[in-house]
């Protein structure tokens, strides 16, 4: 192997072990600080009405709506539904239980049923509720209690439903890897995201931000695009100083993606939405106002993945080039491929020398196998204690999820700015 060929490979391997320290630092702070995580004392001083709901719905199961609808009515306060191009049964549903029903003659899309539903607050708080989302007893109580005076926005734990589907499944094992992250960001301040499937704030902060043309009519290079409102709103109020957290004590259920053609589309627009705020929120202070570990966790989440993908590639054009081209999918050179990749020794020609970085590469490449396994294990394992129960089948088809979230946050990093029709619904 050549001199610069040694250097190049050399300097490859290295930006890897970096890499791998960087992860394993990444799982071993979120574990730690998400077990370390203990959820403030609530406060008792709360009046329930001064909060209202709102519940944009469009096309819904009538079956989950009437449970949304039910749980929402126990909650014990005014609630607005917004038809979105949707009447019946919607509207006599909303009303059987004592809501004020709103129809969107044509379809706009849940941004602007949300709009049009927050016009008509007067409450000092609002909640936005999915409609597939079942709210459980005193959860609205419980998310008032988080308010301080820099807190505007408080979100809910997810639980998927589980219907017995591989996608449920996948998406449980997600919603329990954020639980996790989400925790140890809680315990130094903000989250990333308050889930546009539940979550609280106050009206005085968001109403005026949403009535606005920069919310209603967002553009990106000078179209009009449809980012995740949800993400928008926190950004904003990180933006303003205002803190973002969760309240742990309430558990949501809602349902998961039909399947997993879905469940693509739907981590191809959260990763659109996550590229593009990724880099506003540099540019324009905002992760930096929240914190060091928030900046942390959002670099890492964006720019060890995507780098380390890149080094993959180049990775495999330098074995590729290493053992020839035409002959590459012979038995002896896949051998030499492998046999390279453990034993970094210059096996040319059939003729085996000692190469002089040999240690230096094999010790890196130890290093990072053991940082790698470590620090996947110890993450997984916090993971998997959050699932009570089909631990096995919930970490396969977690995996296929992981991978698919992977390859979503590629795409959407080069196709940020687009927005698909089936991507705003």
């Amino acid at each position: 192997m050549c001199s610069w060929c040694k250097l190049k490979y050399i300097l490859m391997i290295s930006i890897i072990t970096i890499l791998a320290l960087l992860s394993f630092i990444y799982y071993i702070l979120n574990v730690y600080y998400s077990d370390k995580y203990h959820q403030e004392k609530l406060r008792n001083d709360i009046d329930i009405s001064k909060a209202t709901i709102v519940v944009p719905v469009y096309k819904e199961n009538v079956t989950t709506f009437s449970s949304v609808i039910m749980s929402i009515k126990n909650q014990g306060v005014k609630f607005i539904v917004v038809g979105d191009s949707s009447n019946e049964p919607y509207k006599s549903i909303t009303e059987k239980y004592g809501g004020t029903f709103i129809l969107l003659k044509e379809h706009v899309g849940k941004r602007m049923a949300l709009v049009e539903g927050i016009s008509h607050i007067v409450t000092p708080y609002v909640m936005l509720v999915d409609s597939d989302t079942v709210l459980p007893a005193n959860a609205l109580k419980d998310m008032l209690s988080n308010f301080k005076d820099n807190i505007g926005g408080v979100s809910v734990n997810i639980k998927i439903r589980q219907n017995g589907t591989k996608i449920s499944y996948a998406s449980e094992f997600i919603e329990r890897a954020r639980e996790v992250v989400f925790r140890a960001m809680s315990y130094h301040g903000s989250i990333l995201v308050a889930d546009g499937r539940c979550a609280m704030y106050r009206t005085d902060l968001i109403k005026p931000y949403m009535m606005s043309d920069d919310f209603k009519n967002k553009r990106i290079l000078g179209k009009k695009t449809m980012l995740g409102d949800d993400i928008q709103i926190t950004s904003y109020l990180i933006k303003n100083k205002y803190r973002v957290v969760k309240d742990y004590n309430v558990v949501v259920e809602t349902d998961s993606q039909e399947n997993f053609k879905k469940f693509v589309h739907q981590q191809v627009r959260w990763a659109r939405n996550g590229w593009y705020y990724f880099f506003k929120n540099l540019s324009n202070g905002t992760t930096r106002s929240a914190g060091k570990f928030y900046t942390f966790e959002v670099l890492y989440l964006y720019i060890v993945p995507f780098v380390g993908f890149l080094l993959l590639l180049y990775r495999m054009y330098f074995i590729w080039g290493r053992f020839g081209y035409y002959d590459s999918m012979t038995i002896e050179n896949l051998g030499r491929r492998i046999f390279f990749e453990i034993f970094p020794i210059d096996v040319h020609f059939g003729v085996r020398r000692f190469d002089p970085v040999f240690l230096f590469i094999l010790m890196d490449k130890l290093a990072t196998l053991i940082l790698g396994v470590t620090g996947n294990a110890l993450f997984i394992t916090a993971v998997m204690i959050k699932i009570p129960r089909d631990r096995l089948r919930t970490l396969g088809y977690g995996a296929i999820a992981i991978a698919i979230m992977f390859l979503a946050n590629l795409y959407g990093f080069f196709t940020f700015w687009k927005q698909s029709k089936w991507l705003t619904r």
